[in-house]
C-alpha cells in the first residue's frame, strides 16, 4: 500500500512537499491509530503544501502506522547468538527458545523465524560489504 495517493507533484518545492507528505502522514496515523490530538496541525500542514503548489488532495494522503518494536537495538541478534551458542541449530528451534524466554505464545515463532533470517542476512551483507568495500558500487 503505497504512502501517498497516485497523483502528480510539483518539482519546484519537490524536497519541501515531500517532507510535508511524510509529516501529515505521520500526524494522520497518530491521530487515526494512536487517538492523538493533532487535527489543527493537519490543517496547517494541509495550507503549506496547497501554497508549495502540491497536486491533489491532501487528505488522500495515506496515514502511517507504524508497528512497534518487539525488541531494542541489537537485542534480536544477542539473542540469536546467545541461543546459537547453547546449541540451537535452525532458525524454528532459536525462534522457539527466544519466545520462550520472552513469554510469548506459540503463535509468534512464525514471524520471529521470518525476522531471524532477515537479521542473519543483514548481519552477512554486512560483514560481506566490510570485506570488499568494492560490493556496494555494483
Amino acid at each position: 500500500m503505497p504512502r501517498v495517493a497516485a497523483i502528480v507533484r510539483s518539482t519546484r518545492y519537490e524536497h519541501a512537499i515531500n517532507a510535508l507528505v511524510a509529516k501529515r502522514s505521520e500526524i494522520s496515523g497518530l491521530i487515526r491509530f494512536k487517538g492523538a490530538d493533532l487535527a489543527h496541525q493537519l490543517v496547517h500542514i494541509d495550507a503549506v503544501l496547497l501554497i508549495l503548489g502540491y497536486k491533489g488532495d491532501p487528505s488522500q494522503i495515506v496515514p502511517l502506522r507504524r508497528a512497534p518494536s518487539q525488541f531494542r537495538r541489537g537485542e534480536l541478534w544477542r539473542l540469536i547468538l546467545k541461543h546459537e551458542a547453547e546449541g540451537s541449530t535452525s532458525n524454528r528451534e532459536t525462534a522457539t527458545r527466544i519466545a520462550q524466554a520472552k513469554g510469548w505464545d506459540a503463535s509468534r515463532i512464525k514471524p520471529l523465524m521470518n525476522n531471524i533470517k532477515t537479521a542473519k542476512g543483514r548481519r552477512r551483507r554486512a560483514l560481506a560489504a566490510r570485506a570488499d568495500p568494492r560490493q556496494g558500487d555494483a
